[in-house]
Order: C-alpha cells, then sequence, then structure tokens
C-alpha cells in the first residue's frame, strides 16, 4: 500500500449503527398482533404445511415457537421487518437444533429436551 504522510491518523470514531428502516423487534410484533386481536402466526401460515409435508410435530413447531420468543425477546436481540418469515426460516433451517430425524421420524434431540424442560411442553 502506498504511503500516505500527509493524511491525518484517524483517532477518534464513533459510529452509531443504525438498523434499516421497516425492523421491529419481536416484542413489538407481538404487541402489533395482539392489539389487532391476530395470531402472530396464522394458521393459514405455510409453515404449517411445510411441518406436515415433512412430517413434523406440531408440538414441535411450538417448542420452535417458545424457543424463538426467548430468544428474540431478550435485550438486544435482533429485529426484523417480517417475523412470520423469520419463524418459517427458523423451522426450516432447524435453526435452533431442536430436532431430527432418526429412522424416517423426527425426534427431540438433547437441545431439543432441554427446550421442552424450560418450556414444560409435551412433545
Amino acid at each position: 500500500f502506498p504511503s500516505h504522510d500527509n493524511q491525518e491518523p484517524i483517532t477518534n470514531i464513533d459510529i452509531v449503527y443504525k438498523p434499516p428502516k421497516g425492523l421491529i423487534s419481536l416484542e413489538e410484533y407481538l404487541e402489533k398482533c395482539k392489539a389487532a386481536d391476530k395470531k402472530p402466526i396464522p394458521e393459514d401460515s405455510s409453515v404449517f404445511v411445510y411441518a406436515k409435508e415433512i412430517g413434523l410435530p406440531h408440538e414441535f413447531l411450538r417448542l420452535q415457537w417458545l424457543e424463538l420468543k426467548d430468544r428474540y425477546t431478550a435485550p438486544g436481540a435482533k429485529k426484523y421487518k417480517t417475523w412470520q418469515t423469520v419463524f418459517a426460516k427458523s423451522v426450516r433451517g432447524n435453526w435452533f437444533r431442536l430436532w431430527m430425524l432418526k429412522d424416517d421420524q423426527y425426534v427431540l434431540t438433547t437441545t431439543g429436551l432441554q427446550a421442552q424442560k424450560l418450556h414444560k411442553v409435551a412433545a
């Protein structure tokens, strides 16, 4: 790299992250849903169709939702534009590694069993 002897050194930089417009926290999303008397994940959501197609038990979806809520309502959690899409992606990608496929049947992993115990959900 060429030398820049005449350039002033940068000594103090204040970088402030400003999230893109339209992003909301999960808490804000849940509040909006409650105010509108709507379910956060409607019954006709594609995530339920996907789960049915692959044979993923509804209880596992519920556990995934509880984990997502737990993690994304924590202070400093990420914000997103569309929480329904985030949930669907989390299920498709098994983000929290709550289940695995064993002998062509879904079972909870150790992480899933821990989440089940934490949330006291029968699965």
